[in-house]
């Protein structure tokens, strides 16, 4: 077996694991908040972990450049995408994006 086909053998899996783990935790977790967690590494470790693989398989071909697009897009558009999803439940929750007294935290 190539050094090649190795790091296949290790990477894929462990994407594979990272989303599985991540899907897992988004449907125990009771609050949307606490799910918004898990969309880290499920759309930036997992496809990056993912996408190295196809990368160490098929090199830079057309395949290896369109995982490294698609990883680069999640891995931007994630955080974004977590972001407004945050903001969004706390406008549906409190009916407004604005900290209210009393709520901010603190420091020593």
């Amino acid at each position: 077996m190539s050094p090649g086909e190795w790091v296949v053998w290790v990477l894929l899996p462990v994407g594979v694991a990272v989303e599985v783990i991540s899907v897992v935790g988004v449907l125990v977790m009771p609050t949307v908040y606490d799910r918004l967690h898990f969309l880290g590494p499920a759309s930036g470790l997992g496809p990056l972990l993912i996408a190295g693989a196809v990368v160490a398989r098929e090199s830079l071909d057309h395949q290896g450049i369109e995982a490294l697009v698609v990883a680069g897009f999640l891995l931007v558009y994630g955080a974004v995408l977590t972001h407004a999803t945050a903001r969004a439940a706390r406008i549906r929750d409190r009916g407004e994006w604005l900290v209210r007294p009393g709520e901010a935290v603190r420091g020593p």
